[in-house]
């Protein structure tokens, strides 16, 4: 079993407890983390040390980085070998009914960059999967990000992310609210970033995502023919995602730039 074998395999495995779970939601345990929004559940808890046991048990010398657990550290030095984990993304979403904007996000990196990625959405079951140099698919079909170059005919995602960090996005915000078509604001990255490689969406315009969010999804866009930057064009990684600010086609990406930093 390979990697991308290893990420199909425990996405599935996962994501059948969760649906299971969901339903059940209601008689969670819940605690809250960074802010009174940020909630933890024993479901992303379960869902990791699931994960991360699968991947210890095969990979025994690889570096995991995760979301939960004491597990997000990441150090000064890049490993030759790497998982990140994001068990949960958009749990607020999952305690809150609204679905299927939560999904389980798995990505497999070589010296800092993505070289395997799944995403899992686990009540409708959607799969995304991609292999640097291999293309993106879901659901085992090939998908592409669209051709969309203007800014009026455009859909985008917003991700505001948490309240302490919105002041200094304010003016991005509002020169983005002014200029394209349709905006929408799911409150999970790895669907944005799904999204925008599938084609549903042209852009996704997050200011404040984590490595365990993006590893997979930056890879994802790039082999459906995308294009993930910081706010100043510059080229980004798992490792500084703290950077990432513009994910989109490529047509559309130098609208976004030019919007974004007017």
């Amino acid at each position: 079993m390979n990697e991308i074998q290893s990420i199909e395999h425990i996405l599935r495995e996962v994501s059948t407890y969760i649906a299971q779970m969901y339903f059940s939601r209601d008689t969670l345990k819940v605690q809250t983390k960074a802010n009174s929004t940020d909630f933890l559940t024993e479901v992303d808890i379960n869902v990791q040390k699931k994960i991360v046991d699968f991947l210890t048990d095969r990979y025994p010398t690889d570096v995991i980085i995760a979301e939960e657990s004491g597990l997000d550290s990441i150090g000064n030095t890049i490993p030759s070998r790497s998982w990140m984990v994001d068990p949960i993304d958009g749990t607020q979403n999952f305690l809150r009914g609204l679905f299927p904007e939560f999904g389980v996000s798995i990505g497999f990196l070589k010296d800092g960059e993505s070289i395997a990625g799944g995403v899992i959405f686990p009540i409708t079951g959607d799969l995304f999967l991609s292999e640097k140099g291999s293309g993106s698919y879901k659901n085992g079909v090939k998908i592409s990000v669209t051709s969309i170059d203007e800014p009026k005919n455009a859909r985008v995602d917003i991700d505001f992310g948490a309240l302490e960090d919105r002041q200094q996005f304010l003016g991005k915000s509002q020169r983005l609210l002014q200029s394209v078509g349709q905006v929408r604001s799911y409150g999970c990255s790895v669907m944005g970033f799904c999204q925008v490689a599938e084609g549903q969406q042209d852009a996704y315009i997050p200011f404040s995502v984590k490595p365990w969010d993006v590893a997979a999804g930056i890879l994802l866009v790039q082999e459906a023919g995308g294009t993930v930057t910081s706010f100043e064009n510059e080229p980004v990684s798992a490792f500084n995602a703290e950077k990432i600010g513009i994910v989109s086609n490529t047509k559309l990406h130098s609208a976004c730039l030019r919007i974004l930093n007017s």
